[in-house]
């Protein structure tokens, strides 16, 4: 799936990455984690690099002008985690309702696509269901369709 996104490093196992934002306002490291939650799931954290602590800071607001083309590496780290750890389950939650609609508008933009290749479920009113266009979801899971 071309997204036309960032360049990105990844470490050798394929669970960290960065990338560099390259915007209106400045240059700022971007971090993609997948955290184990046991049972081959994973949760996505995404943000910028605190350069002092190394944590990522998934609440601040940079305003950089390449939202479009950030969300697109995110989602293209995601794919290549997926096919580096193919039993996988990935679940993404926005730090806040306004970016868990950035990422449903992304997941929508591609829907045609990614549901010939992947799993996707969202959670709504304390459950996961298969997911659906146009229902508004506050957090999101996807997995690779295996061959069985």
């Amino acid at each position: 799936m071309d997204l036309k996104g960032y360049n990105v490093s990844a470490d050798i196992e394929h669970i960290s990455y960065e990338f560099l934002s390259i915007g209106i306002k400045s240059t700022i490291k971007k971090d993609v984690s997948f955290k184990s939650l046991g049972l081959n799931i994973y949760f996505l954290a995404f943000g910028d690099k605190n350069e002092l602590t190394g944590e990522i800071d998934d609440r601040v607001n940079s305003n950089n002008g390449d939202r479009d083309k950030v969300l697109a590496t995110v989602a293209e780290i995601t794919l290549d985690f997926l096919a580096h750890h193919r039993d996988a389950t990935v679940i993404a939650v926005g730090s806040t309702p306004g970016r868990s609609r950035l990422y449903q508008m992304g997941i929508n933009s591609k829907w045609h696509l990614i549901r010939q290749f992947y799993w996707v479920e969202g959670y709504i009113n304390d459950d996961w269901e298969d997911y659906q266009p146009g229902k508004n979801y506050e957090a999101f899971s996807m997995r690779l369709k295996l061959d069985d």
